[in-house]
């Protein structure tokens, strides 16, 4: 398998990322039709992700970028420099600080299987429906076969003792050997959930799956701009 990268644009990482992105600007475009600038929230987002979007819609988009404040500590490629980013400190399970529509599209690219504990996702989806009056989110399938985190297959359909167990003994895919306290931490860090859970957790959502080799890679849900009559396709 090829390793995920984000910066190599013959990466597959990359390639898909580039694909699933026309219907970000799709829904950007029917937002920019009623309005002179289009206000995004990236949850869990990094400001490279950003040199996708067509430079010729760049002046009309403005982006905050939300991350843990433990995440804003580190260093990350920097975004476009035509395009307006700022970066904030938050907890994307619970933003009061954000109103409801407060912006007009909430994004999150392979975020949600991150945030813990399913309850934890419950309400990452609750806020992201809550803060945006479109939404746009995408999420590796947990019934693909290979891990995508890892680059193993089936590891992540192993029970969480399993997994925690042979992070401990070995090396797992990408990620070295380490201790217990790491290995607890990485297994909460990564639930991959199905489409049966997102539609659950996005009711008011499209859906669509990324397919790779006939397989269903990823799970992508979004909500259209009201009125847009399906800008999101």
């Amino acid at each position: 398998m090829q390793r995920l990268d984000d910066s190599n644009p013959r990466a597959l990482r990359h390639r898909l990322r580039r694909a699933r992105f026309a219907r970000v600007e799709a829904l950007l475009r029917a937002i920019l039709r009623d309005r002179p600038v289009a206000r995004v929230i990236d949850i869990g987002g990094r400001p490279g992700y950003w040199h996708l979007l067509d430079p010729a819609l760049r002046d009309r988009v403005a982006v905050t970028l939300l991350n843990l404040p433990e995440e804003l500590e580190r260093e990350f490629p920097p975004g476009p420099a035509d395009l307006d980013i700022r970066m904030v400190a938050g907890d994307a399970t619970a933003m009061p600080e954000h109103a409801d529509g407060g912006f007009d599209l909430a994004h999150s690219n392979s975020v949600i299987e991150h945030v813990g504990l399913y309850s934890a996702m419950a309400r990452f989806a609750a806020e992201h429906r809550r803060v945006g009056r479109a939404y746009y989110l995408q999420t590796p399938n947990f019934w693909f076969p290979v891990e995508p985190h890892y680059g193993v297959p089936f590891f992540h359909w192993l029970p969480e003792p399993v997994r925690i167990g042979m992070h401990q003994r070995l090396n797992v895919g990408f990620a070295r050997r380490t201790d217990w306290e790491d290995a607890l931490a990485r297994v909460d860090h990564t639930r991959m959930i199905s489409r049966a859970m997102l539609r659950r957790l996005f009711p008011d959502g499209r859906h669509a799956t990324e397919r790779l080799a006939l397989l269903p890679k990823s799970l992508i849900v979004w909500r259209d701009w009201p009125g847009a009559g399906g800008a999101g396709r």
